[in-house]
C-alpha cells in the first residue's frame, strides 16, 4: 500500500497477536475471518524466536549457539527421528530444563543445528555403514550463502558437530561454494587448507577439520580448479532452483554432482519449492530415494514470516530430497 509522501496512515491490526496489518475498516472487515488464531500462534512464534535471537546479539555481541558438548564413543544407532529426540539424546541434561529456559531457546539453538543434523539424516538415509565407519569426510556445501551458511561471516563450531557424532572420523573437511562466498571473505578464490581449531576432546584424539571457501558455481569449480576433489557428500540448504534464472545455473552444477555418484540433500522452504526441486532433478534423471520431496525431521524449528505472501510462512530446510547418481537408462 503506498503512502504518499509527506502523509501518514493508521493501519488496523489483530488485537490477538498484534499482526496481519490492514489499511482500512473495509479491507479488514474481508479479512479478519482468514486471520485465524492459528495465524497468530505462527506470528507470535517466528517473532518471539527471531526477537529472543535478535536480543542475543545485541546483549553478546554475537550469533546464538547451542551446541550438545558431549563426543560420542559409538555412533547413534539409531539416528534420532526428530529434535526431541535429537536433544534428550545429545544434551539431555540441558533439554531436562527445559521448562526452565526459555521457550525459544531449543528451536533458537536449531537455526545452526539444522545443517548438520540434516546432513547426518541424508548420510544415514543413503550409506549409514560408509558414513559411520568412514575416518575421513569431504563434505561440499553447494549454493553457500551469508545469510545461512555463512551466517556472521563465516561458518561456526556447529560443523563439528558431525565429528563429535561419527567418532571413526579422524579428519573432516567441508568446502563452503557459491558465489556468494565472496560476499564474506576479502579475498575469497579457492582458500583451501583452513584449519579450525577443534574441541579439547577431539585434539587430544588427534582429530583435525578444514573448512575451504571457493567463490564460484560449483561446475566452475569442479572444471576449472586444481584444488577440486570428489566429495563423499554433498547438501545443498534452500536452494530455490526449480526458479529462473537459478534453474539455468544450476543444471550443469547437477550433472557435475550426479555424475560423481555421491551421495546427496537438498532441501527447500516450502513444499511448493521442494516440489518444483523435485521436478528440475526428475528432469535430469536424478536417482532419489523417495517418490518425491519429504519433510526433514531436522528442519530449523520454528516459522519464519514470508514477506512476499499474506500470512505466509516457512521453516528453513522445511523439505528435502535425498538422491545418489543417475537413474538407469
Amino acid at each position: 500500500y503506498d503512502v504518499p509522501l509527506g502523509e501518514s496512515k493508521d493501519w488496523i491490526n489483530c488485537t490477538r497477536c498484534k499482526y496481519g496489518w490492514c489499511c482500512s475498516e473495509g479491507h479488514w472487515a474481508e479479512y479478519e475471518s482468514r486471520h485465524t488464531r492459528e495465524i497468530c500462534d505462527l506470528y507470535n512464534e517466528a517473532c518471539s524466536v527471531e526477537l529472543f535471537r535478535f536480543n542475543h546479539v545485541r546483549s553478546h555481541g554475537d550469533t546464538f549457539l547451542h551446541l550438545p558438548r558431549t563426543v560420542l564413543s559409538e555412533p547413534m544407532d539409531p539416528l534420532p527421528r526428530n529434535w526431541k529426540e535429537y536433544f534428550e539424546m545429545r544434551c539431555s541434561d540441558d533439554y531436562a530444563m527445559k521448562a526452565l529456559l526459555p521457550k525459544e531457546f531449543f528451536p533458537a539453538a536449531t537455526h545452526s543445528l539444522s545443517q548438520t543434523a540434516t546432513i547426518m539424516y541424508g548420510m544415514y538415509s543413503l550409506d549409514e555403514t560408509f558414513f559411520t565407519q568412514a575416518d575421513s569426510l569431504t563434505i561440499h556445501v553447494v549454493g553457500a550463502a551469508p545469510a545461512f551458511e555463512m551466517l556472521g561471516g563465516a561458518p561456526n563450531c556447529v560443523w563439528e558437530e558431525i565429528m563429535h557424532c561419527l567418532p571413526a572420523v579422524k579428519k573432516m573437511h567441508v568446502v563452503f561454494v557459491g558465489p556468494e562466498v565472496s560476499n564474506c571473505f576479502a579475498d575469497p578464490s579457492d582458500k583451501l587448507d583452513n584449519a579450525i581449531s577443534c574441541c579439547p576432546d577431539c585434539v587430544r584424539k588427534s582429530r583435525s577439520r578444514l573448512f575451504s571457501f571457493v567463490a564460484k558455481t560449483y561446475h566452475d569449480y569442479a572444471n576449472a580448479s586444481k584444488h577440486f576433489t570428489k566429495p563423499d557428500f554433498v547438501a545443498a540448504f534452500n536452494t530455490g532452483m526449480f526458479e529462473e534464472p537459478d534453474t539455468s545455473s544450476w543444471k550443469p552444477s547437477l550433472d557435475i554432482i550426479l555424475d560423481m555418484d555421491v551421495p546427496s540433500i537438498f532441501t527447500s522452504y516450502n513444499k511448493f519449492e521442494a516440489e518444483g526441486d523435485c521436478k528440475i532433478l526428475r528432469e535430469v534423471g536424478a536417482r532419489m530415494t523417495t517418490e518425491g520431496p519429504v519433510l526433514n525431521p531436522f528442519s530449523v524449528d520454528y516459522h519464519t514470516v514470508d514477506p512476499s505472501e499474506v500470512d505466509g510462512f516457512f521453516k528453513s530446510s522445511m523439505y528435502c530430497i535425498c538422491f545418489r547418481g543417475r537413474t538407469e537408462a
